[in-house]
């Protein structure tokens, strides 16, 4: 059998059913990982810096490449059709493990690339995952919990600042507290959901606002052909059906900004307390004040929806002690144990085949040598796509 790299930590279980291998970034995470593990069934492998991008390089190159080498001697079943043998694999999951960072997720890309294009059978048979290590550990007195992701901070912070405070608006006198204030904070966050999905368009969301014509807001968006400049706004179905009629070509690239129906049940709720989505950016002249049990406290009047938001998310703050992750070297291995590597605590995300299938496709076109589709992959995909989102 082929030497095992000298970098590999191995587990001392013999029974791949019963193992499992982490690809770590770097030597110190690597370092934590070791300490942090259960050695009985948890084999370790460090990996430095990006791996080859192996969309780009020859099949030669791609064995020569150290990291690679050390992942394929490590897994121990062999590499391409007439060489690969799941029978012979080590670990029955295979578990990548970076930061929460840019670097990391490329790194993570790079990896899924590599077992997409040479080791497919490993995602087929349900053998690859990637870690979720936490992106924050948050402390308040002797109780502590670990968050995962921004999002879930944003919630948690919003939820303590909700908890024990009210709001009244100020022209009506209407409170809302408990329950009531959840839910409209909840809506709030559901006009924030709707701005995302445009800037994700590259729609900012005050320039929608502007585009407000004979009261309706825009449903599609018509981008300039390439290397022009202004795009169009168009207001109706009728309109869209006008533009391709004009130029068929141009069928591809109208998108459609949002379903009619949602913006009409958003604005239909912010309705009932007065309020349209202009106000999450723009004050409506009387403001709404919230305040808390805390007689220390003063209570606060904020104008738009969106500083209701913030000042509750800074409730939330006070009080804790929030710490954030860089990277999975700053973890101490008791930390990366309890959070990234139990078992009975631990989050996983296995690697689909579907997830396979859509990012070889957009590797192909991003990586790949030939420029022409990728011209033509990122022209008709610029206003829908950020790079962030091909992260799998």
């Amino acid at each position: 059998s082929a030497r095992l790299p000298g970098k590999l930590i191995d587990c001392l279980e013999k029974d791949p059913e019963k193992c499992e291998m982490y690809i770590v970034e770097g030597d110190s995470a690597g370092g934590s990982a070791k300490q942090g593990r259960d050695r009985r069934f948890q084999a370790i492998l460090p990996i430095r810096g990006k791996i080859l991008n192996v969309e780009k390089a020859r099949l030669q190159k791609v064995f020569q490449n150290q990291e690679i080498g050390s992942i394929i001697a490590a897994l121990g079943c062999g590499i391409g059709k007439d060489n690969f043998n799941l029978s012979k694999l080590r670990y029955k999951r295979i578990i990548i493990m970076t930061d929460a960072d840019v670097d990391g997720s490329h790194i993570r890309t790079l990896l899924l690339t590599f077992f997409y294009r040479h080791m497919s059978a490993l995602i087929e048979n349900e053998c690859v995952y990637i870690a979720q290590p936490p992106l924050y550990r948050v402390s308040k007195k002797k109780d502590f919990r670990y968050i995962l992701s921004e999002k879930e901070m944003d919630g948690y912070l919003l939820n303590l600042g909700t908890k024990e405070s009210q709001i009244v608006f100020d022209d009506t006198l209407r409170d809302l507290r408990g329950e009531a204030l959840e839910t409209f904070v909840n809506l709030i966050l559901e006009v924030e959901s709707f701005i995302v999905s445009l800037e994700k368009k590259a729609i900012p969301f005050s320039e929608f606002l502007d585009m407000f014509r004979d009261g309706a807001y825009p449903l599609y968006y018509y981008p300039p052909e390439s290397g022009k400049q202004g795009g169009s706004y168009l207001y109706s179905h009728e309109e869209k059906e006008a533009a391709i009629a004009a130029n068929e070509e141009s069928a591809s690239r109208i998108l459609e900004l949002y379903k009619g129906s949602v913006l009409e049940e958003l604005q239909r709720d912010l309705g009932d307390y007065g309020y349209d989505i202009r106000n999450y950016l723009h004050p409506k002249g009387s403001g709404i004040t919230v305040s808390t049990e805390d007689p220390k406290i003063s209570p606060y009047v904020c104008y738009t929806l969106k500083e209701v938001i913030d000042y509750l998310k800074g409730l939330g703050r006070k009080g804790i002690e929030i710490q954030r992750y860089k990277g999975l070297g700053e973890m101490n291995a008791d930390q990366l144990w309890d959070t990234t590597m139990n078992p009975e605590q631990r989050t996983l995300v296995r690697v689909s085949l579907k997830d396979a299938v859509e990012a070889d496709h957009i590797f192909t076109m991003l990586m790949g040598e030939e420029v022409p589709p990728r011209r033509e992959f990122i022209k008709s995909h610029a206003l829908s796509i950020r790079m962030n989102n091909l992260d799998i």
